[in-house]
Order: C-alpha cells, then sequence, then structure tokens
C-alpha cells in the first residue's frame, strides 16, 4: 500500500513540472489569464527553480528537487503513521520531511551566499591594494584578478578584462550572473569613477569598510533570525514528539485519538500550529540587503 501511494505521489510531482514546462501558453481564461491552477504550478516550478539554483544546482533541476520533496514527504508522513498508528499525523510528518529538505537547500545556499560575498570582500581588498601601490590602472588591476583574484569570480574579472569596447555591458553581464548586492557596488565604484577620474586608492578603501560593514550586519541579522525560526520550530515540532513518545509508549491517554472525532480536532490543532508556524515565519523574514540599480547603456 505504501509503495503504492510513493508511486502515485511521485507520478504527481512529475506531471505537476512536466505541465508547468511544457504547458501551452496560449492556454487562457475568459480574462486572457491562464487558469488559476496553471498559474500555482507556474509559480511552484519557478520558486523551485530558484531554490535550485541558489543551492548551486541549474534551474532545469526544479523538478528533481520537486520529485525530492514529494518523495520526503511521502516516507516521512508514512513513518509519522505508522509509528503513532494515527493516520492524520501522515500531514505532520510529510510537513516535516519537506522542510527538512527545504532547509538543507537553504542552507547550501546561505553558504554558497557567504563564500561570494567573501569573494567579492576579498577582491575589493586587492584593487586598494592593487591602486595603492600606483603600478597599476583600475584596467590592470581588474586582469590581475582575473588571475590571481578570488577563485569564485576570476571568471567573471577574465571576462571583463579581455572586453575592450563594450565594457559597461561586460559589468552588467557578470552583475546578473552574480547577483550580489556587493558586487553590484563593486561594479557602480568602477563604472562611475572611471569617466571622472581622480583618485580611485581612496574610493576602493571607503568602498572596502562599506561593503565589510554591510555584510556585518547583514549576517548578524540573519544569525538572530535563524536562531528565531528554529526556535519556533522547536516550538511547533515538540507536540508532535510528545505524540510519538506517547505512542511508543502505548499510553492511553491516545485512545481519545483513535475516532474520527479525535482525528478531526488533531487535524484542526496541527493546522493551526502549522498556521502559526508559517506566521511567525513571515515576521521573521528579512529583506536583506538591495541590488543597485546601473544604467547599463
Amino acid at each position: 500500500m505504501l509503495e503504492v501511494a510513493a508511486a502515485l505521489c511521485v507520478g504527481l510531482g512529475v506531471t505537476a513540472a512536466v505541465i508547468a514546462a511544457t504547458a501551452p501558453l496560449h492556454v487562457a481564461d475568459e480574462t486572457g489569464r491562464p487558469p488559476w491552477w496553471l498559474r500555482l504550478v507556474r509559480r511552484w516550478w519557478a520558486e523551485e527553480a530558484v531554490l535550485a539554483e541558489g543551492a548551486g544546482l541549474s534551474a532545469g533541476a526544479a523538478g528533481t528537487v520537486m520529485v525530492l520533496q514529494v518523495a520526503a514527504a511521502v516516507a516521512g508522513g508514512s513513518i509519522a503513521a505508522v509509528l503513532t498508528g494515527l493516520p492524520v499525523l501522515f500531514v505532520a510528518g510529510a510537513a516535516g520531511a519537506v522542510a527538512s529538505v527545504r532547509g538543507a537547500l537553504a542552507a547550501r545556499t546561505r553558504a554558497i551566499r557567504v563564500a561570494r560575498q567573501d569573494a567579492v570582500i576579498e577582491s575589493v581588498r586587492m584593487l586598494r591594494q592593487l591602486l595603492e601601490t600606483g603600478a597599476t590602472s583600475v584596467p590592470a588591476a581588474i586582469a590581475i584578478l582575473g588571475e590571481r583574484g578570488p577563485a569564485r569570480l576570476r571568471s567573471e574579472f577574465r571576462v571583463i578584462a579581455a572586453t575592450s569596447v563594450g565594457r559597461r555591458q561586460a559589468w552588467s553581464s557578470a552583475r546578473q550572473r552574480v547577483a550580489e548586492p556587493l558586487f553590484d557596488m563593486l561594479a557602480a565604484a568602477v563604472l562611475i569613477q572611471s569617466p571622472g577620474g581622480g583618485e580611485l586608492a581612496p574610493l576602493f578603501a571607503e568602498l572596502e569598510a562599506s561593503v565589510s560593514e554591510a555584510q556585518e550586519v547583514e549576517r548578524e541579522a540573519r544569525a538572530l533570525q535563524v536562531q528565531a525560526r528554529s526556535a519556533a520550530a522547536i516550538i511547533v515540532s515538540l507536540p508532535v514528539v510528545f505524540l510519538l513518545v506517547l505512542s511508543a509508549l502505548r499510553s492511553p491517554y491516545l485512545d481519545a485519538y483513535h475516532n474520527a472525532t479525535g482525528q478531526a480536532f488533531l487535524l484542526s490543532m496541527l493546522a493551526v500550529m502549522g498556521g502559526s508556524y508559517l506566521w511567525m515565519r513571515r515576521l521573521l523574514l528579512l529583506p536583506g540587503l538591495q541590488r543597485v540599480r546601473l544604467a547599463d547603456a
């Protein structure tokens, strides 16, 4: 029975992914927009693509991420229902398994972003040191970064240094690929200073201080956010863990939940807990650093 349920859930996930990727664009309702279910599937697909890409996977791996979450949901829900003998806890187990998968991907995304921010700060520091010696110009310093700069950004600096015409467009393309506000600040400093001239070493010294302070503030805020979210997750999961312990001990206190009324009550309480957790996560949502808007023309 569990194998059949798992196969059905995986099949539904794959079907949703195929629909999102291949559904014809001309499907629309009387208002001219695609039907609500198609908009919902495409929005889900877009969110999974962003999650996969942020974790270092390709955007095309969104289907794999979706299938992985569906499989984890079936496994987690089945284990919770079998261990407790309460079918309604399938929902809680499935939600916890999906949250674990998404949490692992989010943690990988944060690690990649931290490494990218460190690479940007190291690049700014190297630029300042090169310009303070007075032995090189900005284009030459960018070329040096392409050879000996931070490994994560060498390819970007190498492309920019190799571009003799249309360097502004090269910086714009690099900003889109890196997608990091601190890198936007670096690009703005180079592009704004190039036509204006002047002393570059003091500018990059101030830029280094600015990006370092911005990074420190953001990381402190993220750390506090993670602590608050962890506390909220522990508070929400404690009742489910308590139910698992009581089930393992065959406690008679759970007899009231083995009928239809008890199952309905337990499901409603789980819904309230889940809604409260989502509300707390929304309250703890941080906007982060904003991207710098530059005129790329």
